[in-house]
């Protein structure tokens, strides 16, 4: 007489035996074999199928996107970076800027210079530091409200980084004995951003 089952329930039944019997010691061994073959068999026909190839390329991108250049030039840092600014304002929330203004304006006042010159001066060094004496640009190394670099300015003078009014006094006599004013000292900047 034929068993009638079909071959999927006829392999179940012989992987998981109704009872097992003390004499039957071989027979559990050859079950997990064949479960161990049948897993493996399964893994193999996943691996070679469009679905392990669509995991593997997803890991692949995965470990790029943190590995970086052997797999393609960015790394994820690159990838979601935002776009760099134009230009930086130095310290644009700089809360003594009002006050260091009034105080150039006051030692600007005693050279008899122009309004004109006023403004050329107020243009200068808002580019420069935005009336910041505690700016030190990184690229540069200038140092404060006028921008001063000692390898173009020479030894700096005392007290010069924590004093706004040091600093202005200072970049009022350099503008004064260089370039005789101040809009002669911000066409020099607006040409090589020096001065």
């Amino acid at each position: 007489m034929r068993n009638h089952r079909s071959p999927l329930l006829r392999l179940l039944g012989r992987l998981c035996p109704a009872q097992r019997s003390d004499s039957d010691s071989g027979a559990a061994f050859t079950e997990i074999a064949a479960v161990t073959i049948l897993v493996g068999m399964i893994l193999l026909a996943v691996y070679q199928s469009q679905v392990a190839q669509i995991f593997n390329n997803a890991v692949r991108e995965m470990v790029c996107l943190v590995e970086g250049p052997e797999c393609g030039g960015e790394t994820w840092t690159e990838v979601e970076r935002p776009p760099e600014p134009e230009a930086y304002e130095w310290n644009a929330l700089n809360s003594n800027t009002a006050d260091n203004q009034g105080i150039g304006m006051a030692i600007a006042h005693g050279y008899g210079w122009s309004d004109q010159e006023w403004n050329c001066l107020d243009d200068l060094w808002t580019s420069t530091s935005n009336w910041d004496h505690t700016l030190v640009d990184p690229d540069t190394g200038a140092v404060g409200i006028v921008g001063f670099v000692a390898a173009d300015h020479g030894e700096m003078p005392a007290g010069f980084a924590g004093s706004a009014r040091t600093q202005i006094h200072w970049g009022i006599d350099y503008i004064d004995q260089t370039y005789g004013s101040p809009c002669g000292a911000w066409s020099q900047w607006q040409a090589t951003h020096t001065y």
